[in-house]
């Protein structure tokens, strides 16, 4: 287990250094998104057993193939899952969903609810800045180190999608994310 929480620990770090380097590598292709999900979900399987935590995936019927890096997708939900993770009660549920709403039918919708102690207002546009903390969350309500929050939006964003987190004092938080389901390409943006 520690093992593998050094690996994360690096793995931020290295993406820490391609963000700061300007070297994210977006390598677009059509993906399955709950065979992106299920992979993400089983990853996070030990933390979330530990916890005893269990995990509730919703996935909208007849979901469109998802034009986007799969690597970088992955890693996005996985931050979100670990944030999930850390910040719930032990015995809860952390609810994973992807859909198609209809007001944005160009874009594919996801979110990672849980049922931690919420985050306040005012600290709730800071939730993705990049910050380090010790042993104590810098933010009430989240759960990570600090730097995975960061990665995710700067991936999405990347990406051509939006991330945001909603979130209800003693309820929990839902973190939720956009990606354009076929993303114009630079070629057909310079026309």
């Amino acid at each position: 287990a520690n093992i593998e929480r050094m690996d994360a620990m690096l793995q931020d770090l290295i993406g820490i250094a391609a963000i700061e380097t300007g070297q994210i590598k977006i390598e677009p292709e059509s993906i399955d998104v709950s065979e992106v999900i299920e992979e993400s979900v089983m990853n996070a399987a030990a933390v979330f057993r530990d916890r005893e935590l269990s995990i509730r995936i919703e996935l909208a019927d007849g979901l469109p193939k998802l034009k986007a890096d799969r690597d970088n997708l992955h890693q996005i939900i996985s931050h979100l899952l670990s944030n999930a993770a850390l910040c719930s009660p032990n015995g809860s549920e952390v609810i994973v969903r992807a859909q198609v709403q209809p007001e944005m039918s160009d874009y594919l919708l996801f979110s990672v609810a849980d049922h931690g102690g919420g985050i306040a207002t005012d600290d709730r546009q800071r939730a993705f800045h990049r910050m380090y903390r010790a042993d104590n969350p810098l933010i009430q309500g989240l759960g990570e180190t600090g730097i995975g929050l960061s990665i995710a939006k700067t991936l999405v964003e990347a990406q051509g999608g939006r991330i945001w987190v909603e979130s209800v004092m003693g309820d929990g938080s839902t973190f939720t994310f956009v990606l354009p389901i076929n993303p114009r390409t630079e070629q057909a943006e310079s026309v």
